[in-house]
This record gives C-alpha cells, sequence and structure tokens, in this order.
C-alpha cells in the first residue's frame, strides 16, 4: 500500500466528516454565540450611550474591546479543537474502528488535520456572521451604530492609528509562536487519553516556565541585537517548534495501539 494515495484519502477525508459534523456544527455555533456575547459585552461596558462626548474614542474602545475578546475566544477555541481532535478514538470501540480503516497512517493523520482546519476556519468566519447579527439587532432597535464596525475593517483603516504603530516583524514572531503552541496541544491531544486540554496546558506551563529560566540565566545575550533581527530568529525558531511538534504528534499517532496504557496512549 502507498504511503499516500488521493482517492483513498479523499474516502478518509470524508469519513471524517460524517463522524463529526455533528460536533463540528455546535462547536461553531458555540463560537457564534461566543461572539455574540463578545459584542454584547463590548458594547455595555463602556460609558452611557446619552453622555458620549468622543464618539471616536468611544467607538475605539469599542472596536479594542470586541477584537482583544475575540482573539483570545478565537484562540483558546483553536487550542480546544486541537487537543480534543481525537477526543473519540479515546474509546476502544471507536479506536478499533479508527485504526482498521483501509488508509495509511499518513492518510489519516493529514484527514484530522484538515478536519482542525476546517473547524478553525469555521470559528473565525462565525466572527463576521455575529458582526452582522449584531448591526441587524442595532438597526432594529433603532441604536447608534457604535459598534457595527469590525476590529478587522477597524484595523485596516487608514486614518487608524493601530495600524502604524505595529512592528510588522513582532506580529509575525507572536503569530509563530501562537502557531508553534496550538502544534504542542495537537500534540498533547494524541498522546493523552483523558483531560488532553489541562494536562497540556499545565505541561506546556511547566516547560516555558522552564525554558524562560533556561533563556534568562544560561541563555546568550541578545540585548544588542536589533529589534527586527531579534524577532526574526524568534519566527525562525517557533517555525522549527511547529515542525518538531507535528512530526512527534504524528509519531505518536503511528504507535497507537488498541490496548494502550490508562493515561497516554503509548504501548
Amino acid at each position: 500500500m502507498k504511503n499516500f494515495d488521493l482517492q483513498r484519502f479523499g474516502r478518509v477525508l470524508r469519513f471524517d466528516f460524517v463522524q463529526n459534523r455533528q460536533q463540528l456544527l455546535w462547536c461553531v455555533l458555540g463560537m457564534l454565540m461566543g461572539y455574540l456575547f463578545f459584542f454584547w459585552f463590548a458594547h455595555n461596558i463602556g460609558m452611557r450611550v446619552d453622555i458620549v462626548t468622543d464618539w471616536e474614542l468611544h467607538i475605539k474602545h469599542i472596536c479594542e474591546g470586541v477584537g482583544f475578546f475575540g482573539v483570545i475566544g478565537f484562540y483558546v477555541y483553536m487550542l480546544l479543537m486541537a487537543s480534543t481532535l481525537y477526543w473519540r478514538e479515546q474509546k476502544k470501540a471507536k479506536r478499533t474502528a479508527w485504526l482498521m480503516l483501509p488508509a495509511t497512517n499518513m492518510e489519516k493523520f493529514l484527514s484530522r488535520w484538515v478536519y482542525l482546519f476546517v473547524v478553525s476556519l469555521g470559528g473565525l468566519l462565525m466572527f463576521f456572521v455575529a458582526d452582522a447579527i449584531h448591526m441587524a439587532w442595532l438597526w432594529m432597535t433603532d441604536k447608534p451604530i457604535i459598534a457595527a464596525t469590525t476590529y478587522s475593517q477597524y484595523y485596516f483603516m487608514p486614518t487608524s492609528d493601530i495600524r502604524t504603530d505595529f512592528a510588522w516583524f513582532k506580529v509575525l514572531s507572536f503569530d509563530c509562536f501562537l502557531m508553534s503552541v496550538q502544534a504542542f496541544f495537537l500534540m498533547g491531544g494524541i498522546l493523552f487519553r483523558k483531560f488532553q486540554p489541562i494536562v497540556t496546558a499545565l505541561v506546556g506551563i511547566v516547560l516555558f516556565l522552564g525554558l524562560d529560566y533556561f533563556r534568562v540565566c544560561c541563555g546568550p545575550d541578545m540585548s544588542d541585537i536589533p529589534n527586527t533581527w531579534y524577532h526574526v530568529m524568534m519566527s525562525v525558531f517557533f517555525v522549527a517548534l511547529i515542525c518538531v511538534f507535528t512530526v512527534l504528534a504524528y509519531r505518536l499517532f503511528c504507535r497507537w495501539q488498541l490496548a494502550t496504557r490508562n493515561f497516554v496512549n503509548l504501548p
């Protein structure tokens, strides 16, 4: 059997989406409700509308609040999806059916990776759906459209002062860091059989504190490196971590057995 066959991969992908369609629907709807709550929360925590004196500043605060809560909520959602990607296969019957599929480990692993991408994309798109619903609600209730501009639109407006203050390489290094954390949670979701998000988060915190301690005490002095090059180096480092965690996740997945230990998926 070839390690990867496109037609066979398509059948595995179809099987994954059929088996997990209900989970996909509930996860996406859950994000929609979460975003609607963020809009409502950011719309109501500020000063009263009838005493607003600086509308531009008021709109900016609302957009920043929506953006902050939306980004945090979306990233927590992505980590949960990554760490629970194989939650169905923790039961022996589901694991047996999954391992006995006439496909290679590479095809099964890539199929779930595509499923994770679709679930994440669905959660992101719900932000714009929630924004449209929120705008419609403001229009129907005849309220000032003070929160109808999404954070992304506000961010890319030519008059926005946020974009001019951003260092793009710093943003790149931060995004790479977030992707490396997601890859780590994917690996934890494959390694651990129970409480995957919690256990992976605890292990990640311990590793992060250990690496930070090593960097402070034994790491090289990078104070003389220009900020741009520093963030480029950090981006390369985090990309390397993404590759390492993804390869380890695949290797762990290839070692799955029908009978495993009670807490970890190792023979």
